[in-house]
């Protein structure tokens, strides 16, 4: 699968400990593709709206091609203010999947790519069929929404 892939090189890429992708060295290719043949792929265009604010929605997105923005005001194709970009190779979507309250922000796509979507139920199958692989995941997932909360912080200060 050339997803598993993609996120495997990824985190052999990251330059530092602080890289917004997700990092589980110790997976083989076969661990991704247990995870991520549960996900459905969906193609975005160049500046389409994958998360509205406000939306009730619990899927996690892998960002397989592509990067997306995240932000509170995007009008008529373009971006007024994002927070955070997200490169190939990480997730977005994380507070929704972990809490399963409202979407707290617009994500939007900056070019063209491809994404593939996690729906929680689908997580909770691959915990309850593979548990010391969702484990591994789901610290994986802690240290990105604390890298992001940690950034969230110095802005703020």
């Amino acid at each position: 699968m050339d997803h598993a892939h993609m996120f495997m090189r990824a985190a052999r890429e990251a330059s530092a400990a602080s890289s917004d992708v997700l990092v589980l060295p110790q997976w083989t290719e076969a661990n991704w593709v247990e995870l991520l043949g549960r996900a459905q792929l969906r193609q975005v265009n160049a500046s389409e709206i994958v998360i509205a604010r406000g939306s009730q929605e619990r899927a996690l997105y892998f960002t397989a091609i592509g990067d997306y923005e995240v932000g509170g005001a995007y009008m008529g194709g373009a971006s007024l203010t994002w927070l955070a970009r997200i490169p190939a190779g990480s997730v977005f979507g994380e507070q929704s999947f972990f809490d399963g309250l409202p979407r707290s922000a617009n994500v939007w796509a900056h070019a063209q790519g491809e994404l593939l979507v996690l729906p929680f139920e689908s997580y909770q199958r691959f915990a309850e069929d593979t548990p010391d692989l969702a484990r591994d995941f789901i610290f994986a997932l802690a240290r990105i929404l604390s890298l992001r909360l940690r950034n969230t912080t110095v802005r703020v200060h």
